[in-house]
């Protein structure tokens, strides 16, 4: 079973799928094995956070404007956002804008639910898992191509899998009601 605790140990999971050492620091590496698995790691992990979950989703949010500009600053954790209002929001520049309104100015507080992305190592350890696995695969897909590792990869994502299973239970999420998650379901 895949154990991880760090960025680091995500990233020399991933490389041992290519048959690479492991390496000791992910600051001093001139690896672009190193560059490439943590940047394909990043990339996993923020579409899974999209999908939003409990320890990533704020509800109820409300978010002052600016008193001078009336702007709202778009904060760059922000995955997703949606409006308590019916209004749409989306990211503008640097700024939160009013679709419907068609304005980037505020005159009052505005109400929202937002998906945001947490930093791996804040990650619960059955995400970290789960994500590690996914990253694995689709690295030694792309610069291995080996079918019986692939497949034992697999195997450590169908645990890591049941551990979010478990981690939904416990904590009282509905993970099939999450949009990404049905399509993850039907591949199963």
């Amino acid at each position: 079973m895949l154990f991880v605790s760090t960025e680091l140990d995500a990233i020399n999971l991933i490389l041992s799928g290519i048959g690479e050492a492991p390496v000791n620091s992910l600051t001093e590496s001139e690896s672009i094995d190193v560059d490439n698995a943590r940047s394909l790691l990043a990339t996993v992990s923020r579409n899974i956070q999209r999908q939003g979950w409990q320890f990533n989703t704020l509800t109820n949010v409300t978010i002052m404007p600016d008193t001078n500009s009336k702007k709202i600053r778009y904060n760059p954790s922000w995955i997703k956002i949606t409006a308590t209002n019916g209004e749409v929001y989306v990211k503008r520049g640097d700024f939160l804008y009013n679709l419907t309104e068609k304005t980037d100015t505020f005159n009052e507080e505005v109400q929202l639910t937002i998906i945001e992305v947490v930093d791996f190592e804040d990650l619960p350890d059955e995400f970290k898992t789960f994500i590690t696995a996914e990253a694995a695969i689709l690295f030694q897909e792309r610069y291995l191509g080996d079918e019986n590792v692939s497949q034992e990869l697999r195997i450590e994502e169908s645990r890591a899998y049941a551990d979010i299973v478990q981690y939904c239970i416990d904590t009282g999420s509905n993970m099939f009601q999450t949009t990404g998650m049905q399509s993850a379901l039907e591949r199963r």
